[in-house]
């Protein structure tokens, strides 16, 4: 994530924290070669937004990252801290709202020289003043206010038009302390999502919204399953049929993270609605289900897209795995990834494992060290993109994007 004034990032560490538990443009000729194939994806905001690593600034993070074959990458652009602190903080809604999207408009530019696209998720935590009334700056995942969000998306929508192609609503929205309480999240994602959509599409038609951006599996009390919280965005019941009236969906795509820190990745996870890599046929049958009953459709028709969004294997802590081991899985969830028609992408999250001194330290999924000295893990996946470079997107030349608008005051 990137910075945020002192006295805020403890709210911040604690909201990914928990996360982290469980869990057209223009184009020159040389990108028209990458047409076909699963997109390989990369996600880390620390480094490619924020920048907090001295040796990977510039482009040679970038260089990184085509070493291992990424098109693409993710990014979450949470609304709190698009704006200044005493507005996100305040209690009523300002009367003007001075949006900055520096970072993420350099980013943008950045990547494109590169010949990588960029993926927003537009995510929490939401400014005080559109939370619930009971919510406090330190609550901030608790119950925000859709229309806001909607407002929200417009403006981001409006000032990335044709400059970002694609966008997703939320990041684990099935998880407690992204989006609460847990018991309303259907409700309260549908709504969010329902306004998100309908904004990013009035504002840049052409750029392709997903759904989802599911935590894997429930934990009691701090997350609910992915195919039961999708039951309840869609007010289906257990046999998909459609047990009460709400708003039919569309998307381009569903995003979803498979973690499953601790087994191989063909392991079938125990819990039948519960969504691993090793366990997505559970995931498509239920978007086919949802399909047929005409609660949630892909635009255009078809069948519904997957779009990997977060995956990893820890480096370090008391989850890692042996070092021989964690590149194995790697490359074979990469290759489960492959075989899976229904997966366009497969994103790799973090590049670089958190230094020991940071919060974050914990969730070091990292396959190099801050240096950009490369681990097996980075190894590995190099080798499985070498060996699979003619089924997978390859990266292009410089991609031509319009000009950044000027931050804009709403």
């Amino acid at each position: 994530m990137f910075a945020v004034p002192r006295h805020t990032r403890a709210m911040l560490t604690a909201l990914v924290a928990a996360a982290a538990v469980l869990t057209g443009c223009l184009v020159d000729a040389g990108d028209s070669r990458a047409a076909r194939g699963m997109e390989l994806a990369l996600q880390d905001d620390a480094v490619f937004v924020e920048q907090k690593y001295r040796n990977l600034q510039g482009d040679r993070a970038f260089g990184l990252a085509r070493g291992l074959g990424v098109t693409r990458q993710r990014v979450n652009l949470l609304w709190a801290y698009t704006m200044p602190e005493s507005q996100f903080n305040a209690r009523n809604k300002p009367g003007a709202i001075n949006y900055d999207f520096t970072r993420f408009d350099q980013l943008v530019d950045q990547a494109a020289r590169n010949g990588v696209r960029i993926h927003l998720s537009l995510t929490g935590p939401a400014p005080r003043w559109a939370n619930a009334k009971r919510a406090t700056a330190r609550r901030a995942w608790y119950k925000p206010n859709a229309t806001e969000f909607g407002k929200f998306a417009a403006v981001v929508a409006d000032h990335f038009e044709g400059r970002v192609d694609r966008y997703s609503i939320w990041n684990e929205p099935n998880w407690k302390t992204w989006l609460g309480p847990l018991k309303s999240g259907p409700a309260l994602y549908r709504q969010l999502y329902v306004k998100g959509y309908a904004a990013i599409k009035a504002a840049d038609p052409r750029a392709k919204v997903l759904i989802g951006e599911t935590a894997p599996f429930s934990k009691r009390g701090w997350s609910t399953s992915p195919l039961a919280f999708l039951r309840g965005v869609t007010c289906v019941n257990s046999k998909y049929r459609r047990a009460r009236s709400c708003p039919k969906l569309k998307a381009d795509g569903y995003a979803h993270h498979p973690y499953d820190f601790a087994h191989a990745p063909n392991y079938r996870y125990p819990g039948n609605d519960n969504v691993t890599i090793g366990t997505l046929s559970r995931l498509t049958r239920a978007l086919d289900k949802l399909s047929r009953a005409g609660v949630l459709r892909k635009n255009g028709g078809g069948r519904m897209p997957l779009y990997l969004t977060e995956y990893g294997y820890f480096a370090s802590g008391h989850r890692a795995l042996p070092r021989k081991l964690r590149s194995r899985y790697l490359q074979q969830a990469y290759s489960l990834a492959l075989r899976n028609p229904r997966v366009k992408s497969q994103l790799q999250y973090l590049l670089v494992s958190p230094p020991r001194n940071q919060r974050a330290s914990f969730f070091d999924l990292g396959l190099v060290n801050t240096r950009g000295t490369r681990n097996v893990g980075y190894n590995a996946l190099k080798r499985w993109y070498r060996a699979n470079r003619g089924k997978v997107k390859r990266p292009g030349g410089a991609i031509a994007l319009p000009a950044a608008k000027p931050n804009p005051t709403v």
